[in-house]
């Protein structure tokens, strides 16, 4: 019974008769008081990347632009549609921040109805530090204002204020992707093995040192037909070669994990001292977000259990 409504909801044949359209998001960030835009992967679920390499969710926040129209608005009200015809109906954004356990919603910057139909533009900045992880944004139609009158053949509608009556859109910002994090850099050369690892002199993982290319870097060598490579379409959602990927990643985290002191992989184990961004906060992040327990007996135990774990991480990212 869970999900079931009791009331009128907007489906696709709704949507396609009063012409709902909506726009592809435009996703931006703020550096330095100019504006940069962020390149798209995906399409339900969406990566976000920087051609700069400046933008990080966590320092930069986010800014994202999206506009609805609605040829036919008046389609979607009376006995046929999805709010009486007096109701006020409204279009919102509800977003939800799963791992920082936060929801909110964001408002049309400009509503209009013209000769043309109906038109929402929604502008939203997200402060550095506000989300985390990943978000959902899901774009509605909700009860603005229910009607003073409900007409005869209207029963059927649901007419109270802030109720949900049909989702737009639903898609699904991915900013734990592990390519997304995972500083990887590609190196053509014969003279070059097809993958190696380079570390920085570290001072401090937990505090100081942070999880980006001045402290490691992952290169794979393109020069071999064997070599991973993140995508090999236009959506972004696929890996060339996803066996080698997973066992490169797989060993990659194992020499991470390996030149930690012991103290620091305690630090990183139970999230004591750590800073936000630092090559341990990011483990721990990664530890946390595993599907199974990774086994810590021995070298070959906990790599058996990075590569069934990063396995099933990136089966989920190309979903």
């Amino acid at each position: 019974m869970e999900g079931m409504l009791f009331y009128p909801t907007l489906t696709p044949e709704m949507s396609e008769a009063s012409g709902i359209n909506v726009d592809k998001y435009r996703f931006t960030y703020s550096y330095q008081d100019k504006i940069f835009g962020l390149q798209q992967k995906g399409t339900a679920t969406i990566k976000l990347s920087d051609p700069l390499d400046i933008w990080k969710i966590e320092t930069e926040g986010l800014i994202f632009e999206k506009t609805v129209r609605v040829a036919y608005p008046n389609l979607l009200k009376g006995k046929t549609g999805i709010a009486c015809r007096d109701a006020d109906l409204g279009i919102c954004i509800i977003w939800v921040n799963k791992k920082l356990t936060q929801t909110g919603y964001i408002l049309p910057t400009s509503d209009v109805i013209t000769s043309q139909g109906r038109v929402c533009k929604f502008y939203h900045t997200f402060k550095p530090g506000y989300i985390s992880g990943d978000m959902e944004l899901s774009i509605i139609f909700y009860i603005k204002k229910k009607a003073g009158i409900v007409q005869e053949d209207e029963a059927d509608l649901i007419n109270e204020d802030g109720v949900s009556v049909g989702e737009i859109e639903h898609i699904v910002l991915d900013f734990n992707s592990l390519y997304m994090e995972f500083p990887i850099e590609e190196y053509k050369s014969e003279n070059e093995p097809l993958w190696w690892v380079e570390f920085s002199q570290w001072e401090d993982p937990k505090t100081v040192d942070m999880f980006s290319k001045d402290s490691l870097c992952l290169y794979l060598n393109p020069y071999y037909d064997g070599c991973p490579a993140p995508s090999t379409n236009e959506n972004g959602d696929s890996i060339k070669n996803f066996d080698m990927m997973v066992d490169i990643l797989a060993q990659t985290y194992l020499l991470i994990f390996q030149r930690l002191s012991d103290e620091d992989l305690k630090a990183t184990k139970q999230n004591i001292g750590l800073a936000n961004n630092s090559i341990c906060s990011i483990l721990h992040q990664f530890i946390e977000d595993c599907y199974e327990e990774l086994h810590w007996e021995s070298s070959e135990k906990l790599l058996k259990s990075l590569q069934k774990n990063i396995r099933m991480k990136l089966r989920e990212e190309r979903e």
